[in-house]
């Protein structure tokens, strides 16, 4: 099982970055960060932030971030409304590579300004959230193997052995 150390910094940056560049509904915002956690560890072979994603009835969501996001103004944002954030001040991106922010556009273009069913849609034909969300059992949610995000078997290999040693 591939599990990575969570940078919780860069996963607050990451929020606060997608914030900025457009995207205030919560569920959006979830999906853009699955989607470039996805497309960071296909293309560079580590995570962006290293959170655990969970499958849920809506689709995919990361722990830790969605948990965040229920403390209003502790980490630099704050909900307007049940289902919208704003950001109280700019993404430090001292904390964000070049990559990390390549990734972001790219969960960004996937799914920011898209509606609720739009949004659904798209995400339920990730085969991450399928297998997941299949495995729950009589649960509400599962966990998602970082190994159903990886698309090149030789990856999940290396992951398996050194993800838990890699500093994010």
């Amino acid at each position: 099982m591939i599990r990575f150390n969570m940078n919780v910094q860069k996963a607050i940056e990451a929020l606060l970055w997608v914030i900025q560049r457009g995207e205030s509904n919560i569920y959006n915002i979830m999906k853009i960060l699955f989607a470039a956690e996805k497309y960071h560890l296909n293309a560079y072979a580590c995570p962006i932030t290293g959170d655990r994603y969970i499958a849920m009835k809506f689709g995919t969501v990361p722990s830790w971030t969605y948990e965040a996001t229920k403390y209003e103004n502790s980490f630099g944002f704050s909900k307007i409304d049940n289902n919208t954030l704003k950001a109280n001040r700019e993404p430090d991106l001292d904390h964000l590579s070049e990559s990390d922010i390549e990734a972001l556009e790219h969960g960004f273009s996937e799914y920011a300004g898209l509606s609720f069913d739009e949004v659904l849609k798209k995400n339920h034909e990730e085969i991450a959230w399928k297998r997941a969300y299949i495995s729950r059992g009589n649960g509400n949610a599962a966990e998602i193997m970082f190994e159903d995000m990886i698309e090149e078997e030789w990856l999940i290999d290396d992951l398996t052995k050194f993800a838990q040693f890699m500093v994010i």
